[in-house]
């Protein structure tokens, strides 16, 4: 049994922390949200805020929304005392700010390995999912027990901000690639082709792999469900284009994506819950006159 402190219970961190529990470890837990806490009510310590988190834990991991989230979050810690911790970044976060959280925590004692995921959150609820882990090999290797609670594969990849690095490359990749089906379908829709059969075609295709089956279905039946938010993609994908900024290149493609990523968020209303990365076919739907 390992004393381990979860922070951030959403989607994704929700199936992981359930699984770390089963594993049989002490948990801790928090988030923003009480009530995503209070799920956890008998099962996990409710904490406070992060920093009792980290006073109860050996492992503290982290599943933030932003990179700025989380340098807030380890700054808080590295006041606090992080000698013999681990903290494991579940976050999808910016590289380069990996890299500079790493030296800090180092300095200070502690230790931090970058360990973002693949798949959603069934996966994370069935405890299959896929992961890259970047850092010192030796912290991989005292995590990897960790890992087995929620993952059928993990792979350690390289210094601290590779996994990161290696997690923004397969959402570039996977995003653009939905946002494509996202503005065609509604196209081919517009044109007289039934989308069930545009489904068909693309399931029976070279096309066909997690990412067009998962996003192809919601697309055919115009079920927007959220699973991953709209504003977490286009953060990832402005991730991407920092990158591409870091060395005064273009990104051309990566451009497109993101204006078709804002033009759907501004159709968000106020106060309302968020969006799903599938939302952007809906608009592309208006766009074409068949809302």
């Amino acid at each position: 049994m390992k004393r381990v402190g979860f922070i951030g219970l959403g989607n994704i961190g929700r199936g992981i922390c359930s699984n770390l529990i089963k594993q049989g470890n002490e948990m801790t837990v928090y988030d923003v949200y009480r009530p995503a806490m209070e799920k956890f009510e008998g099962q996990a310590y409710l904490a406070a805020d992060p920093v009792e988190v980290l006073r109860r834990s050996d492992y503290v991991f982290l599943s933030l929304p932003k990179s700025e989230v989380v340098e807030d979050t380890v700054h808080s810690f590295i006041k606090e005392g992080v000698q013999g911790k681990m903290i494991i970044d579940t976050s999808t976060s910016y590289p380069i700010s990996t890299k500079k959280l790493y030296e800090e925590l180092k300095a200070a004692g502690g230790a931090l390995v970058d360990a973002p995921l693949m798949a959603g959150p069934d996966e994370a609820a069935a405890g299959t999912l896929d992961i890259v882990v970047g850092g010192d090999k030796e912290d991989y290797d005292k995590a990897t027990e960790l890992f087995d609670a929620y993952c059928q594969s993990y792979k350690y990849v390289g210094p601290s901000g590779t996994g990161h690095l290696i997690k923004l490359a397969i959402n570039f990749i996977s995003l653009t690639e939905a946002l494509m089906f996202a503005q065609l379908f509604p196209l081919m829709d517009k044109m007289g082709f039934d989308p069930k059969d545009l489904f068909d075609v693309f399931e029976d295709s070279v096309l066909k792999n997690w990412t067009s089956t998962f996003y192809t279905k919601k697309y055919m039946d115009r079920n927007y469900r959220l699973d991953f938010a709209l504003a977490l993609g286009t953060k990832d994908l402005s991730y991407v284009k920092r990158m591409y900024e870091e060395y005064n290149v273009p990104a051309f493609v990566l451009d497109g994506a993101l204006d078709f990523c804002r033009v759907a968020l501004a159709e968000q209303e106020k106060g309302q819950p968020p969006i799903d990365m599938s939302y952007p076919c809906e608009t592309m739907y208006r766009l074409l006159g068949m809302k």
